[in-house]
């Protein structure tokens, strides 16, 4: 770390244009090396292999600011990673700083408040471990018809509480006037976001109570809501468990696609068994869509995914996955696919 920090200060002191007042002894350099092979193969039995590159780099730091009762001045700009052949398949996977997490803001007393585009709380809470796994694509999918929860957003103010006993909290709010589609930013005009997660640790087990209210998710959409329960138990002789009740509802205001005006709502149910012992972790992990409710009803789906991993050093990891997505009533997107992957991930 001290290497990485000489070279965080040398990149910052080195700038032309930095002002006489410029701190560069907080500056720390992050990120993750993370490549790996994967094979996804269709119901028709034809294969196609791909070599994911999800490296990305970062950079951070903090400052006590005496003048304002030793409050912290926080930052962090971190760059998004690399899509296909290093082509930007998403804006999220352009490589370039500022696409993933990279905001400003204050942390004392008051717990922290930042702005800036970074992951809102109900997307934090869902995304691990939750989504992990393999089951993401479900998990975190639009689940109803223009509707669906946000991972991360630009224009979002967010508060983070401090521990208070057992208890702490997020909260986050942000509005966009997109009108194209901006990876995981807002992408529709006039759009709003309200995000926020309770979090309850007990006996070495974890309770999450989250909830997100989004305006104009979508073009063709006006109110949708997404609920989140969630637990993760304590480790007994290496076992642990975690699952999760996930509730969306939205409001169509016109067609989309096959789905005509009108209200839908579905729930997806998550649960997964690990096991942990010396250094490797397996898992197994199952999601369901269960039936949309609404003026077009359709079948949901389930997802299987298997891992193992092991951690060759604390810095880095190496994993193979097994992953099967079932659904009988369509053929669209990752939808009676399986995959097979086997990667490693460096952090720095």
């Amino acid at each position: 770390m001290k290497s990485i920090k000489l070279l965080a200060t040398a990149l910052v002191a080195s700038c032309v244009l930095a002002p006489a007042w410029a701190d560069s002894k907080n500056a720390d350099i992050y990120g993750t090396v993370a490549f790996g092979l994967m094979s996804t193969e269709n119901s028709a039995g034809v294969s196609n292999t791909e070599v994911l590159n999800e490296s990305r780099i970062g950079f951070q730091g903090s400052k006590v600011l005496p003048k304002l009762g030793d409050t912290k001045f926080v930052w962090q700009i971190e760059s998004g990673f690399m899509g296909p052949n290093g082509l930007s398949a998403q804006p999220y996977e352009s490589g370039t700083l500022g696409t993933r997490d990279t905001w400003a803001g204050f942390e004392g007393g008051f717990g922290k408040v930042r702005v800036g585009r970074l992951l809102t709380p109900y997307g934090e809470t869902l995304d691990w471990p939750f989504a992990n796994g393999g089951v993401g694509p479900l998990v975190e999918s639009t689940s109803v018809p223009g509707g669906g929860s946000y991972v991360r957003e630009s224009d979002q103010f967010r508060w983070d509480s401090v521990a208070t006993g057992p208890l702490t909290a997020s909260v986050s709010f942000g509005r966009g006037t997109r009108s194209t589609s901006a990876g995981n930013a807002f992408v529709a005009a006039n759009s709003s976001s309200l995000s926020g997660v309770v979090h309850y640790a007990v006996g070495g087990a974890t309770l999450h109570a989250g909830y997100e209210k989004n305006g104009n998710r979508s073009a063709n959409s006006g109110e949708n809501t997404n609920l989140l329960l969630a637990a993760q138990s304590p480790s007994f002789g290496g076992f642990s468990l975690y699952g999760a009740y996930i509730k969306g509802t939205s409001t169509i205001t016109s067609t989309t696609g096959s789905y005509t005006p009108g209200n839908y709502d579905r729930a997806t149910n998550q649960f997964a068994l690990q096991y942990a012992t010396g250094d490797w972790i397996s898992k197994i992990s199952y999601a369901k869509n269960q039936d949309l409710s609404g003026p077009v009803a359709d079948k949901g789906g389930d997802i299987t995914a298997i891992q193992v991993l092991y951690i060759v050093d604390p810095s880095l990891v190496t994993y193979a996955r097994y992953v099967s997505a079932s659904n009988p009533n369509t053929t669209a997107g990752w939808w009676n696919k399986s995959r097979v992957l086997i990667g490693m991930e460096y952090g720095f």
